[in-house]
């Protein structure tokens, strides 16, 4: 029987995005998930199937990870694996992949000097270079990383409401790509009107619950009636629960939104900054996001903002609040905000891509998304548009060449 080995070592969201690959090796032999000792718990809850390990990661250096984790890395070790997925380029990943021979690890593994990317990583960094023109889900960028993945459709279900009320995710770990929380306000009482006065759960952590408080100063008293501040009050199994069968998730780039989606409910997420809805948006189909449409987006998250957060100004005018209304009376609204674009996410061959009308890249995108297609065997070979040669030139260097052949070379 095979044995698979997978570590995603990264924070909550990483972890609930890396269900496709997981599902598609769970029907495989024994399957191994490695992870930061405190989300196990949740890792058991949401993927039974696998045997998690648990490490402990900080203080976060190579000396430390083997004093205090010689127990867990002896019986990794001892698997007998076939093959070791790393999801994360860290080095203290890295040194856990030292106890596997370097051929069978994918994803990142280690090299003289550092760490080595596998075939398809290095194809998945070169998107980077046109961030705008790119729509590759992560969830399909850790899925591809095996053979044969299992159909996008089967990661998540079709988001529907459950019927439970609204969630509200208070902010991200990133305090600029959320809402403020004058403009939060408003979008929860406007969801709030539109389904006609449901109860409403503020999710986050212990950290979150200032910011719990200052959103419960400005809603109105017939609000405050039906919400209920879960912010630090609630265990994995607690926010599981919670979040199980809500309406609608209204959300920044969180792990609480891909939590929603991984349990099927719908998604409003609205994305400023670095944040970027092809590249982390809700997976699966039904879920919608407000992406920032200004030419400095996607910005990056380690760079500081030279234009005082500019991406914000956008979400305070009133076009947001009417979208909203419409988008839950199933009337369709406008696309193109002033600085804000409306998409929707659909499902294809290659896994889940965000569509919105009148979106000026998308020819560019469906090239993009054909030519992994048809790097992946998913789709057979077309005759190449310009936008398509274009993107073969920008995802093939003459090394990939010079090697053996083989995704994970």
């Amino acid at each position: 029987m095979a044995v698979n080995i997978v570590l995603q070592t990264a924070r909550f969201g990483d972890l609930v995005q890396t269900t496709r690959l997981l599902r598609s090796l769970e029907g495989r032999g024994e399957l191994h998930l490695v992870v930061e000792r405190g989300l196990a718990s949740l890792a058991r809850l949401l993927f039974p199937a696998a045997q998690v390990h648990a490490l402990a990661l900080y203080p976060a250096d190579e000396a430390a990870l083997a004093e205090n984790n010689r127990d867990v890395l002896r019986e990794l070790a001892s698997l007998g694996a076939d093959a070791v997925y790393n999801c994360n380029f860290s080095p203290l990943n890295a040194a856990v992949c030292r106890c596997f021979p370097s051929e069978m690890v994918r994803g990142y593994r280690p090299a003289p000097g550092g760490t080595a990317r596998s075939f398809w990583i290095r194809q998945v960094f070169r998107l980077t270079e046109r961030r705008r023109e790119t729509s590759l889900n992560l969830v399909d960028v850790w899925g591809h990383l095996t053979d044969n993945p299992i159909a996008p459709e089967a990661v998540n279900p079709v988001a529907a409401p459950g019927g439970r009320g609204i969630g509200v995710t208070l902010a991200g770990r990133e305090s600029r790509r959320s809402l403020p929380m004058p403009v939060l306000a408003q979008v929860v009482q406007t969801v709030f009107q539109a389904l006609g006065g449901p109860p409403v759960y503020l999710l986050g952590s212990a950290s979150e619950s200032p910011a719990a408080r200052r959103l419960l100063r400005l809603l109105s008293p017939r609000m405050l009636q039906k919400v209920h501040d879960l912010s630090g009050k609630t265990d994995w199994p607690g926010l599981v629960d919670a979040v199980r069968g809500l309406d609608v998730l209204l959300t920044p780039d969180t792990g609480i939104m891909h939590l929603a989606a991984h349990l099927g409910v719908p998604v409003f997420a609205f994305f400023l900054s670095s944040a970027w809805c092809h590249e982390t948006g809700p997976y699966g189909a039904g879920h919608r996001v407000w992406q920032t449409d200004l030419p400095c987006a996607p910005c990056l998250e380690s760079a500081p903002c030279t234009r005082e957060v500019a991406c914000l100004t956008p979400f305070a005018e009133r076009g947001l609040l009417r979208s909203l209304a419409l988008t839950l009376r199933g009337e369709q609204p406008e696309t193109s905000l002033p600085g804000i674009r409306v998409w929707h996410s659909e499902l294809d061959a290659l896994g889940t891509v965000f569509c919105s009308e009148g979106d000026p890249d998308a020819v560019a995108r469906a090239a993009l998304r054909r030519r992994l297609m048809e790097k992946l065997q998913l789709a057979a070979p077309l005759a190449e548009s310009r936008e398509a040669a274009d993107w073969c030139a920008r995802l093939s260097r003459e090394a990939d060449w010079m090697l053996p052949p083989g995704r994970y070379c």
